[in-house]
């Protein structure tokens, strides 16, 4: 019977990080990879996670010069 010290140590393959494509990006239209910061949406459409702040700052600014103009 093998003592426990005479085991041998099991040395598992660790597996190689794999770059996919999760898809096209919502508002630039360029590849989202997974090595990348992402959204995914409940229509299963991605987009980058700068580009989805870009687009919130964007309609933040563009409401707030609406309601300084009245046009709300």
């Amino acid at each position: 019977m093998l003592k426990p010290q005479d085991r041998k140590k099991k040395l598992w393959k660790k597996q190689k990080f794999s770059i996919r494509t999760v898809g096209k990006c919502r508002y630039c239209n360029k590849e989202v990879t997974n090595d990348m910061s992402f959204l995914c949406y409940a229509d299963k459409s991605c987009s980058h996670y700068q580009c989805e702040e870009k687009d919130y700052y964007k309609k933040i600014i563009k409401q707030d010069h609406n309601n300084r103009l009245g046009l709300v």
